[in-house]
């Protein structure tokens, strides 16, 4: 029998289909015309189409009379439940909403990008954008462009065409609709679609506001009285050293990436099972889990003390476990914070209150667990632990390396996940039930719920799988060729010059502060907050992918496309590999071109692996030229996809390094250069800065700087100049003495003063001079000096890019096994 929870959580989430009937010009059937203003309530129209829709498709007269009445209530059968319904859609969304001036046209006005708002006094002049009305896809036509740009102004023909596809995929899944695949679909093809227009500014994605509502109405329908809300969060510490930690770094290298990302995409895993967990004890449903990333989940759940006790075993539980098999290197700090209606209304207040208990949950970590400081198990000798994570065994090879090898490696492959019972992917060592598998085929009799991975064309067998379907965004690029995943040996070889790796690490500048205070008060609310997570997971977890998949190289290349390398169009890359433990390692020839055929694009091999990302940041490693060039690709795309706002940036640190220096060590160099690039090492804060080779620059030029941007193409302009004779790699050196005795001394001073210094100092100009006289021959002079008398006070990183550049070191040296 059909639970009554249930029952109002898919009312909740179908409450609104109606105006996407309406959009779509679908008339509801001619029984409902009878239902007047009186009867369904002056704002009703839509819930004639949304009762309609019930009615022939879920076939649920009880859901169809909670969405027929959820703005009259009194007039429902069901007059309890109607009111949830009710008073779940006004916290969600109808004191949520912000109010206009005028009147908005549904049928011309497409979803408004919340992002020009952040943080924006009013008048502000960043202008709106709004996002095309499509099904949810990975590519630039998910980003928000001006209003002029988006090719039409009548939305009819892209409303009935996003409608025929949304009904297709309702008709295939069967009966009871499983909640997971209801909502999967909503994301599909409702979260373009604005919640409200007419007297609303339609900046709600329609998703965002049913998913919350249904969050809502499960807690009004359970919860206690006074306070039916319960925010449950789980935040995972200790992440860095678990990933990149090793106990002897040269016994490590082998299968170094695969294990890395094993590890990483292990954690997100574990964080899903625990969510997955807490849901099974506290009967819950999908759209509870309000989000899930970066090491950390929210939760939304009917406050009763059941609940209350049961998240505090879970807890208790997992920690214990963790504690046993890791000795404290992870931890969970899971947290419960009770609130009222009120709480909803101002949810980033509820946030803030939520992220003291759990920075004070983080202070007492284990304080639940049953702690035993005695000795454990039997005495072993140092050769039965593992030479990379320490753990005891007594195998040829560590298992519980072996496990993240496998998941590194699969994740490369894998086209689907699946989530139930009994996969490969467990987590009952740690008393969790829900497992995992990756897999690059589907089976024919399928027992799991079923989630796509970076692909949103959900297909037949998986509409129709009774335990659900799903689709998510996993930063999973990785170099691989033939099914095997590129050492960091072989990828610090695709460098230009030396071969060196760049580690990339950024994040999002001051995001508990856009969350928190980046909209006016009474705008702070869920749904809101909702979407602003939703979409930064958009980018870091799935459009990411896009932008490191503009950095590749090719195996081979057909004759046409070797002409140009031949053309100086590209290049030839020279690999040594070792396959085995003889001296003598494997030669290959790699290629790099600038406009490969179609047939070769297809042979492409990515040069860069992201070891994670997500939520709103990142790691990934590649070449350190291609991991500079990528950065800048990244934020740009960035900055375009939060619409220009700006104070909506990003901050970053780069770490050039050998690829024979620990991970871990390299890990911790890029994140002191971040904190660098967001000035917390000079005491002013100046975030939206990348910080590399000694330097921490703008990424645009502003305020007297010169930017990141505009140093690539300096330093491009000067290594073909050094190419083409025109500058001799003496004279590069010298450049960088003369800068040293120019502004030597200015490393200790804040990014300010830094910057007023550059550019009140002269005294190099007459140095300067002398060296172009006596180094440049006159043909070339002055172009030379139109190059680097500019730029000269920011002459430095461009001189450190040429040099590593115009450097080879013995390759022979640099090959290592693969993994």
């Amino acid at each position: 029998m059909e639970s009554v929870a249930r029952i109002v959580v898919m009312a909740a989430l179908f409450h609104d289909i109606g105006k996407f009937m309406q959009r779509a010009k679908i008339s509801p059937d001619s029984r409902y015309d009878k239902y007047d203003q009186n009867e369904i309530g002056y704002n009703g129209a839509h819930a004639k189409g949304s009762a309609d829709f019930v009615a022939r498709y879920l076939k649920d007269p009880v859901i169809e009379d909670l969405v027929l009445y959820h703005h009259n209530p009194s007039k429902s059968s069901h007059p309890d439940l109607a009111t949830v319904v009710q008073k779940a859609d006004h916290l969600s969304s109808a004191i949520d909403r912000k109010g206009r001036e005028g009147t908005g046209n549904v049928l011309e006005e497409p979803l408004q990008s919340v992002f020009p708002r952040l943080l924006q006094p009013e008048g502000s002049s960043v202008e709106n954008r709004y996002y095309p009305l499509n099904s949810v896809r990975i590519d630039k036509g998910a980003f928000p462009v001006k209003k002029q740009d988006l090719g039409r102004w009548n939305l009819v023909d892209d409303y009935k065409a996003m409608w025929k596809q949304f009904i297709g995929g309702i008709e295939q899944i069967p009966s009871p609709a499983p909640v997971s695949s209801v909502l999967s679909l909503l994301k599909l093809y409702t979260s373009s679609i604005p919640s409200a227009v007419y007297v609303n500014e339609p900046d709600i994605p329609l998703y965002d506001h049913a998913k919350t509502t249904a969050a809502i109405a499960h807690c009004l329908l359970e919860g206690e009285k006074e306070k039916p809300f319960l925010l449950v969060q789980g935040d995972l510490s200790g992440i860095q050293n678990f990933i990149f930690a090793t106990v002897i770094p040269e016994q490590a290298r082998k299968g170094t990436a695969k294990r890395l990302r094993g590890r990483s995409f292990w954690l997100s895993l574990f964080m899903d099972a625990v969510a997955e967990e807490i849901k099974a004890e506290c009967n819950l449903f999908e759209p509870s889990v309000l989000w899930n990333t970066g090491g950390k989940f929210l939760l939304l759940v009917p406050n009763t003390k059941k609940n209350q006790e049961q998240i505090s075993y879970v807890s208790r539980k997992v920690n214990e476990l963790l504690l046993r098999k890791y000795g404290g290197l992870l931890s969970l700090a899971l947290v419960i914070h009770p609130v009222g209606e009120d709480g909803i209304l101002s949810f980033s207040q509820a946030l803030d209150e939520l992220a003291v208990l759990s920075s004070e949950k983080k202070k007492q970590k284990f304080l639940d667990c049953g702690l035993c400081f005695g000795a454990e198990d039997e005495v072993r000798p140092l050769s039965e632990f593992c030479d990379v994570c320490g753990h005891p065994h007594n195998q040829a090879q560590c298992p519980e390396c072996l496990r993240f090898v496998d998941i590194g490696t699969k994740i490369a492959r894998a086209k689907w996940m699946l989530k139930g019972e009994g996969h490969s992917i467990s987590f009952s060592d740690l008393g969790l039930r829900t497992s995992y598998d990756l897999v690059s085929s589907l089976p024919a009799d399928i027992k799991a719920q079923v989630i796509t991975l970076n692909n949103t064309n959900l297909g037949d067998i998986q509409f129709k799988n009774r335990s659900g379907c799903g689709f998510m965004f996993l930063g999973n690029t990785v170099p691989l060729d033939q099914n095997d995943v590129l050492s960091f040996s072989e990828m610090a070889q695709f460098s230009n010059g030396v071969p060196r790796l760049g580690y990339i690490k950024a994040d999002v500048d001051n995001l508990g502060k856009l969350i928190a205070r980046g909209l006016p008060k009474d705008d702070r609310t869920i749904s809101r907050i909702h979407t602003i997570s939703n979409q930064l997971q958009f980018f870091f977890a799935g459009y990411l992918n896009q932008i490191c998949d503009e950095f590749v190289v090719y195996p081979s290349l057909c004759s046409k496309c070797l002409e140009q390398v031949k053309e100086k169009k590209g290049r030839e890359i020279v690999l040594f590999t070792e396959v085995d433990d003889t001296e003598k390692p494997v030669e290959s020839t790699w290629y790099e071109v600038d406009k490969p055929c179609e047939a070769c694009k297809k042979k492409a091999v990515n040069s860069c692996y992201i070891t994670y990302s997500g939520g709103d940041d990142l790691l990934i490693i590649g070449p350190w030229d291609t991991a500079i060039r990528l950065s800048n690709r990244i934020y740009e795309e960035f900055r375009r996809f939060t619409c220009e706002n700006p104070n909506i940036t990003l901050s970053a640190g780069i770490a050039i390094v050998s690829h024979r220096l620990p991970v871990s060590r390299a890990v911790n160099i890029a994140e002191e250069l971040l904190e660098e690039a967001k000035g917390y090492h000079s005491g002013i804060v100046s975030k939206n800065h990348v910080s590399l080779f000694d330097e921490c620059l703008p990424w645009r030029e502003g305020m007297g700087d010169r930017g990141l941007s505009s140093l690539i193409d300096i330093t491009d302009q000067m290594i073909d100049a050094v190419n083409n004779k025109k500058i001799s790699k003496g004279m590069v050196y010298s450049l960088l003495t003369l800068w040293n005795q120019t502004y030597g001394d200015i490393v200790d001073m804040s990014h300010k003063t830094r910057t007023d210094t550059r550019l009140s100092r002269k005294r190099y100009l007459p140095h300067l001079k002398y060296l172009m006289k006596r180094n440049i021959e006159d043909r070339h002079r002055q172009g030379v000096e139109e190059l680097i008398n500019p730029v000269f006070p920011w002459i430095k990183l461009p001189v450190y890019w040429t040099s590593l550049a115009l450097r080879t070191d013995d390759k022979k040296k640099t090959g290592k096994i693969r993994g």
